[in-house]
């Protein structure tokens, strides 16, 4: 690096995880993947949740920020002379650079040091994200009295207006953060010697790859393993995944007889190698037994925001937005189609719920796929509208969870690639797929329906244009589950 280089509190936890990570975000940040929709969105929730803790210090300055960190260190040592709280304030400590969440006034001229996050608990990995700030801020000549991580109460229910004061926890984790100071200063100079170097750092891939944060080089670290049927596809397997490929085994094909594997893997590596699917034919009928006619497909889209939209909603509580239902009245009949898609002005679980109650009947199987999210999802939607309770209760032990086959392995095809995800089932045992379809998955989904919900200058058309997609793609997903239905019923008849 020409320029000395600045090591902010972001690249320090870079560095934490992986050298080759912190050297890739100096030296060749072009080559770094541009941030996805998803990555995207939980940075515009953690931007909402911080400014939200903001109104919880009356008076407080948040200061503009400056990208060259030298000329934001001034400018916030000035502004902390005014003894109010401090949002955002960056400072600098040698090499080290810090930008706090908030910093608050407190007597004998100290400061707590506050870091918000948009999350339920506090995790190990924000110790040294606090860690590094109180470094770099005593390093400047702050008084640090105290560090608090800040998250979010997730048993807080909204009534009315957000209270912040009731939405938010505090944990006092100066403790832990000192006993990570002493490292800091040569975890901070190694750190600079990587950045420096002119050849990119070797780092061998392993667990560290996804902890804390799953890593933007997978696409360039992970490039060696075939691009169908590696070793990482085994069932629960990543932990053995590993030892072969100590071994140079990256294909399931070239797992070779005497390798200790559970029956489940076992049956993997039998299928990829033989280009078969495995069947247990008499465990499918016995599944298809259970199963009593109407028989209703029913899907769930859901948004899940840290601060609720809605009364009698908790944070991060999942709550549905749409709903595609398909209901088969008989064996050989054609499905009857039902949907709903809210219109985003008040909250949709009272009229999803009335729908459902309507339509579900007394009587048959209501089929799901993963049926714990639709089973939670709606149990959840009748605490906060208690008269659906009873019914809730009843219909519970109605639905059926098409996933249980294939988690079961009574039926698992080499397409799947380790996964009995209604993504890869799908493919695998019908022709219909996801491919081409501007809303694919669920997450996308509900960062979507947000965005031309919530979101700030959305038109009209913007607006239609993706009601329009979400339909398609909840639509297929009971569409779905009628094919691998009648695959299966297929399969037990022959």
């Amino acid at each position: 690096m020409k320029n000395k280089p600045f090591l902010s509190k972001t690249k320090y936890m870079n560095g934490l995880q992986c050298p080759k990570l912190l050297w890739y975000a100096y030296n060749r940040k072009e080559d770094l993947p541009e941030i996805d929709a998803a990555t995207q969105a939980k940075f515009d929730q953690g931007k909402a949740v911080g400014e939200l803790a903001q109104t919880l210090f009356p008076g407080g300055i948040l200061l503009k920020r400056d990208y060259v960190p030298d000329e934001q260190s001034k400018k916030s040592l000035e502004a902390t002379k005014l003894r109010k709280a401090l949002f955002e304030a960056g400072l600098v400590h040698k090499q080290g650079y810090a930008l706090a969440d908030i910093l608050n006034p407190v007597e004998k001229n100290a400061w707590d040091l506050i870091e918000v996050k948009s999350a339920s608990s506090v995790k190990d990995e924000y110790y040294n994200d606090v860690a590094f700030q109180k470094y770099v801020y005593e390093g400047a000549g702050l008084k640090i009295r105290k560090c608090y991580l800040m998250y979010i109460n997730n048993q807080y229910v909204r009534k009315g207006a957000i209270d912040p004061k009731k939405l938010f926890a505090t944990e006092d984790v100066t403790k832990q953060c000192d006993e990570l100071i002493p490292e800091i200063e040569q975890n901070i100079t190694d750190m600079l010697e990587v950045i420096g170097k002119d050849d990119i750092p070797q780092v061998k891939v392993g667990p560290h790859c996804d902890s804390p944060y799953p890593c933007p080089l997978e696409g360039i670290c992970w490039n060696f393993l075939p691009p169908k049927d590696d070793v990482f596809c085994l069932y629960s397997g990543t932990k053995k995944a590993y030892e072969l490929m100590e071994r140079g085994i990256l294909r399931i094909t070239d797992i070779k007889d005497g390798v200790k594997l559970s029956d489940k893997q076992s049956i993997q590596v039998v299928c990829h190698k033989n280009g078969t699917p495995h069947i247990d034919k008499k465990g499918i009928e016995d599944f298809l037994k259970t199963l009593k006619y109407p028989l209703y497909f029913l899907d769930f889209e859901t948004i899940n925001p840290a601060i609720p939209a809605y009364d009698n909603s908790r944070p991060f509580e999942a709550i549905p937005f749409q709903y595609s239902l398909h209901i088969v009245k008989d064996r050989g009949a054609k499905a009857e189609r039902h949907s709903y898609l809210a219109p985003g002005d008040k909250d949709p679980r009272p009229e999803i719920l009335r729908q459902l109650k309507e339509l579900l009947g007394s009587s048959g199987s209501v089929i799901a796929y993963n049926a714990t999210f639709e089973k939670t999802a709606l149990r959840h939607a009748s605490e906060a509208y208690t008269e659906y309770q009873d019914w809730v209760a009843e219909l519970e032990e109605r639905i059926v969870d098409l996933l249980v086959p294939f988690r079961g392995f009574l039926y698992y095809h080499p397409g799947q690639a380790g996964s009995a995800s209604l993504k890869n089932v799908l493919p695998a045992i019908t022709k219909s797929n996801y491919d081409n379809m501007e809303i694919a998955d669920g997450g996308m989904a509900s960062i979507e329906y947000c965005r031309v919900t919530f979101g700030k200058n959305v038109s009209e058309k913007e607006r239609q244009r993706v009601c329009a997609a979400l339909e398609k793609y909840c639509d297929l997903d009971t569409k779905g589950m009628i094919e691998i239905l009648k695959s299966l019923d297929n399969i037990s008849s022959k």
